[in-house]
């Protein structure tokens, strides 16, 4: 905190200096004349608060004292005069001087003494005048400003823990620190490693802590900021950044420098998507890392080259902790969609640094403009985060140079004998042949093995091993996995770009623009080796002539414009950020064996448009990397349309190229076109066909990744007619494939997609979004293992109330297929006592930590539980449903009537969520919600059934009310270690009453069912049956005194043992609670509760306990509130515990919080 204060001056400081730079007026100060007397002590304090050092004029007897006169206390405002003055209290001293327009005061108080003279009697009395607000947030941030936040201050310590300081500030400003300087700040002193949820489309980012200053001239900001330039093609950057960034804009010159640590690196993964597979779709780093964290709000998902929207209710969600990426029913996904997504992620490996630079001025009345821009990005290789480097790693890494594999080492260790010396390792090695030649492989194999091993993702059928969970891996087969026995060592790199864009503008609507770049790319920083192709230039020479009307004898012919580029890149040329468009590769039919090569790009454009209903755009490319490839581009749009009732635009894409390997020649066209009859029916039609001919150089033979389909798309869109939107498409694709070196059908596919929206009625809304697609594949492409597919897309949410709110409800519908896989729970270790778990040790002595070594604990807990996906991924329905219901009576009937009467009491509220999560083949058991179907052994991934129903008879009355509820869940879950159901059911009455004015009562009557199977675990097994009443008396004899006591009798019986385990409770709670008129609150607790059981033999889980301890717990609590003022408020609090006969543990808090 105190590092972001110093900058913050800093900043004002410059800021300050920034005027006198930037303004010909200083508008940041202004004169002030003093006129004092002389005193006997020699202080002359100034009537402002600060003074602009060496502004002052002194003037004493009628002449100008000299700077050894005097003597000015610059941070104190205050002057002293030389003895040799000889100055007389009779003398008069005029001081002229700069100050700082600022809003801070020279003193705060609360109260001044103030005379008054009363009227009547005429007596002088002295009393106390309260000021004005003089603490408000107003008066120390100034009126211009908009603040909020808290700062908080405590501490925390107990028996079993030590002293722990919590401290937190969060603080928002916004508005002017004076005329001309203006801030905005999001300022925390607190670490919040959590990334926020990528399910909406905006995103709450909070651990995001900035200063930032504003000027007309300059903008600095210090903390959290995302960096954006563009300059020319060569310099795009768009990072998140957390350091020092200034810009500076001084007439004709702009001007901007960033020096900050980068939160991540840039990367981009293009894959094509599964027919059917909404997601998740894993991202990967730039060494195929699935191990990375992608930065929040980093990432850029494009659809056939569209971009998409984050969001439920638009195209994707993403899981940014997990690095995946699922589209929602809105948008379909097919085996034909072309996903790209570009991102920033981090891997902690090395800390990151950034520095950025750019320059931009405008010369000859704007007609030549030069931009320049240097970028400089890499890891500090004495900085390791998350990995440890050793000297030994260190020197594989010197000799690697720029190869990965080569910085790389076994992962198999000899497993360390334990304090008994016996060697506990958790894989075993086996020796065998392959292909004649001896091979080791490791076996999983805790507790007997001799081998430690670390296994690395090395890709999709690049290695030879499979990942079941986490830590547990099987041998596939050679080439059969994606992961080997081998550690990759992190490679810190460093990329540094710079470009230079000169444009000239010699007539209205002509540009001429030279660019010119280049970059140096280090892949390894602890080696020199292979640092000669380090080094890459680009340059890209570009002419537009802007659409120019042109007339023939008078006559308009329309607008004509041209451009021209001419673009070269050396293959060792990299860039910080993407500079093609998302479907460059495609559009110019690039093969992978073409790429880092030298690249030409020649490319020429025409424009024509004819008023505003024609527009047409011709385009000319060429495209040549040395030596394995030539591709010509032959690009026209057509679009006529009057932007309003009618459009009709058509597309053609033709791509000739010939590479090594193969000859091809690529068709693209595509139409569409719609007509609006009165503002209310739209039909349209839409066609796509593409026809790529990829023969191979050496026969005349179609190779496979030729391609050839049409799809036709009709559609009809109804428009607000009665509150109501509907939309409905048909659409139709016959796809063709190479087999034996000839095109056949491959097969047919049928999307029928409607979407309908009401929203005519205030008290009554909904959506529905439905998608249905079959594909179906030729006999003789079944035979080579291709199989039918249907893919169903659902999203429904609908909103009521009627007869004024006497019924409610909401229901929320939504299915989609996916792909998913099994989780693993895993145990992350935390502080003491922040966790809810706590490790037994090795209890099976196999050198693993299993989840049976795990118990769950309410205090002390040093772990918690999480969940990840395992590797292995099943195709998969996804349903969630999701309904809630309120009826009252009351609403309906009138109270004075028979009906109103007996039925005005009665409410009840309905509350179901289905939640499904299954590998069922038949999707209608699903979608159509065949309930024997859900929660199955067999086709079940997870999934979990909640169902609540309460009924309510005079619900709000504080006299007199009763609740009975019935409660059921069932789940099933299948983790890595083995499946796991549960059912839970509760069915309980509550009676809330009051006995006289001072006395009132709760009673609960409940009777519960908590059954769990766990196949992995056997501690969380158990059957349990509940019977309990607990019965709650408050007394109230004034309203800032309360007092109670609480009485619970119950027994537990868990029926899995073949002796069941019974259990009674009886629980005694006492309070005090005082309130002191709205300014805080004191409550003083006493519990006792007591277990009995009939037997110690038997396992007891921690549900029947719920974390108490056989015998006698006694818990005694103290907590008192107290707010000082309105924007302060403290806490304290005390709890001592005794459970069973452990020993007593005292745990103590404070806190101090304030509001701004």
């Amino acid at each position: 905190m105190k590092l972001i204060v110093k900058y913050l001056y800093f900043l004002i400081i410059i800021f300050c200096a920034g005027n006198k730079l930037f303004a010909q007026e200083n508008y940041s100060t202004y004169v002030v004349t003093d006129t004092i007397q002389v005193n006997l002590r020699n202080i002359y304090p100034l009537s402002s608060l600060s003074i602009v050092p060496f502004s002052e004029i002194i003037k004493f007897r009628g002449n100008i004292l000299k700077s050894g006169e005097y003597r000015v206390s610059y941070p104190k405002a205050y002057f002293t005069l030389s003895d040799s003055l000889h100055a007389s209290l009779l003398d008069t001293i005029i001081i002229t001087y700069r100050s700082y327009r600022t809003t801070l005061k020279k003193e705060y108080k609360r109260r001044t003494l103030e005379t008054r003279i009363e009227k009547d009697s005429k007596d002088t009395l002295r009393v106390l005048k309260t000021e004005n607000a003089i603490f408000s947030p107003e008066s120390i941030f100034g009126r211009d400003l908009q603040k909020s936040g808290t700062l908080v201050r405590g501490f925390t310590v107990g028996t079993t823990r030590d002293l722990t300081l919590n401290s937190g500030l969060r603080l928002q400003l916004s508005g002017k620190l004076s005329e001309n300087i203006e801030i905005v700040a999001a300022l925390s002193d607190e670490n919040i490693p959590i990334q926020p949820e990528g399910n909406t489309e905006r995103l709450d980012e909070l651990d995001k802590v900035f200063i930032e200053l504003r000027h007309p001239n300059a903008t600095g900001t210090f903390g959290d900021y995302e960096i954006s330039e563009k300059i020319g093609e060569f310099g795009t950057v768009q990072r998140k950044l957390q350091g020092l960034k200034s810009e500076l804009n001084f007439g004709n010159y702009k001007g901007s420098i960033a020096i900050a640590n980068s939160k991540g690196k840039f990367n981009s993964n293009q894959f094509i998507g599964g027919e059917g597979v909404q997601g998740p779709y894993q991202l990967s780093g730039v060494n195929n890392e699935k191990e990375i964290i992608v930065i929040a709000g980093s990432e850029r998902v494009y659809v056939d080259g569209e971009v998409m929207k984050r969001g439920e209710n638009n195209d994707y969600t993403i899981d940014y902790s997990t690095a995946q990426v699922t589209f929602t029913p809105k948008r379909l996904i097919t085996s034909e969609s072309r996903i790209t997504i570009d991102f920033e992620y981090s891997d902690r490996r090395f800390a990151r640094s950034f520095f950025g630079s750019s320059f931009q001025t405008s010369q000859l009345d704007k007609k030549l403009n030069v931009s320049l821009g240097f970028f400089r990005e890499g890891d500090n290789q004495d900085a390791p985060i998350d990995v440890s480097i050793s000297e030994t790693d260190r020197k594989i890494l010197e000799l690697a140079g720029s190869d990965r594999n080569l910085a790389s080492k076994s992962g198999v260790q000899l497993a360390a004998p334990d304090s008994a010396g016996n060697i506990r390792g958790v894989y075993s090695s086996v020796d065998t042949l392959v292909n004649g030649k001896p091979y080791t492989y490791y076996v999983y194999d805790p507790g007997k093995g001799l081998y430690n091993v670390t296994f690395s993702f090395t890709g999709a059928s690049r290695g030879d091993y499979i990942k079941e969970s986490l830590g547990k891996y099987r041998f596939a087969g050679i080439g059969k996995g994606s992961y080997m026995p081998i550690v990759f060592l992190p490679m810190p790199e460093l990329r540094q770009m710079g470009n230079m864009v000169v444009e000239y503008l010699p007539y209205k609507d002509v540009s001429l623009s030279l660019e010119l770049s280049g970059s140096i790319l280090d892949q390894n920083r602890f080696s020199t080796l292979d640092n000669t192709d380090n080094f890459g230039t680009a340059r890209n020479l570009f002419f537009q002539l802007k659409p120019r009307e042109i007339k023939l004898f008078g006559k308009n012919l329309g607008n004509f414009g041209l451009n021209y580029k001419d673009r070269y890149i050396q293959k060792e040329y990299t860039s910080l950020d993407r500079i093609n468009a998302v479907e460059f590769d495609r559009n110019y039919n690039i093969p992978e064996i073409a790429n880092n090569r030298d690249e030409t790009l020649r490319e020429a454009g025409l424009n024509y448009e004819l008023g505003k209903t024609l527009k047409a755009d011709f385009m000319y490319g060429h495209l040549k990397r040395e030596g394995v490839l030539s591709s010509d581009r032959y690009l026209s749009n057509l679009t006529f349309s009057d932007q309003e009732s009618y459009n009709a635009e058509y597309h053609l894409d033709y791509v000739k190229s010939n590479n090594p390997l193969s000859n091809s020649s690529w068709l693209r066209q595509s139409a569409r076109s719609y007509y609006i009859l009165w503002n209310k029916v739209k039909p349209a039609i839409d066609y796509v066909s593409e026809k790529n001919n990829d023969n191979s150089a050496l026969q005349d033979s179609a190779l496979f990744g030729s391609t050839n389909y049409s799809e036709v798309t009709p559609s009809l869109e109804f428009m607000n007619i009665g509150g109501f939107n509907f939309q409905t498409q048909y659409s139709f694709r016959v796809d063709r494939s190479p087999l034996f070196g000839v095109m056949e059908r491959e097969a047919k596919s049928f999307t029928q997609s409607y979407n309908l929206s009401y929203r005519g009625l205030k008290d009554f809304n909904s959506t529905l979004s439905f998608v249905l697609r079959d594909k179906k594949y030729t006999p003789i492409f079944k035979s080579k293992g291709f199989s039918d597919n249907q893919t169903i897309l659902v999203r429904s949410q609908s909103r009521l109330s009627l007869w004024n709110q006497a019924v409610t409800g909401d229901l929320f519908y939504e299915g989609s297929t996916q792909r998913t896989s099994r989780l693993q729970r895993v145990f992350l270790k935390v502080p003491q006592g922040t966790g809810s778990y706590k490790y037994l040790g090795d209890l099976n002595k196999n050198g693993i930590a299993d989840e049976d070594e795990f118990e769950l604990t309410l205090y002390d807990g040093d772990y918690v539980v999480t969940t990840l996906p395992t590797d292995q991924l099943f195709p998969v329905v996804d349903l969630k449903v999701n309904s809630r219901w309120k009826v009252n009576l009351g609403r309906l009937f009138k109270k004075n009537t028979l009906a109103g009467f007996f039925l005005s009491p009665v409410s009840s509220e309905t509350f179901l969520r289905i939640e499904e999560n299954s590998t069922e083949t038949d999707f209608k058991k699903i979608y159509l919600l065949h309930l024997s179907s859900f929660l199955n052994d067999s086709t079940t991934i997870r999934g979990s059934n909640l169902f609540q129903q309460d009924f309510f008879l005079f619900e709000n009355s504080s006299e007199l009310s009763f609740r009975f509820r019935y409660m059921q869940t069932k789940n099933l879950y299948q983790y890595s270690g083995g499946l796991e159901r549960g059912y839970n059911r509760e069915r309980s009455l509550r009676i809330q009453m009051k006995l006289i004015e001072e006395i009132s009562n709760q009673t609960d009557v409940i009777n519960s069912t908590d059954n769990l199977i766990s196949m992995g675990s056997f501690n969380r097994s158990r059957m349990l049956s509940a019977n309990s009443i607990s019965t709650d008396f408050s007394y109230r004899p004034i309203k800032s005194v309360e007092a109670g006591f609480k009485l619970t009798f119950g027994r537990t019986q868990d029926n899995l043992p073949r002796t069941p385990t019974v259990i009674d409770q009886n629980a005694q709670v006492l309070r005090l609670t005082l309130s002191f008129a709205g300014t805080g609150r004191m409550r003083l607790e006493f519990e006792r509760n007591e277990l009995l059981p009939n037997t110690l033999l038997n396992y007891i889980p921690f549900e029947m306990t719920k974390g108490n301890f056989i015998g006698k717990n006694y818990f005694w609590r103290y907590n008192f509130d107290y707010r000082f003022t309105g924007n302060l408020q403290s806490t304290i609090g005390y709890e001592g515990r005794q459970q069973g006969k452990g020993k007593v543990v005292h745990t103590a808090r404070a806190e101090l919080r304030a509001f701004f």
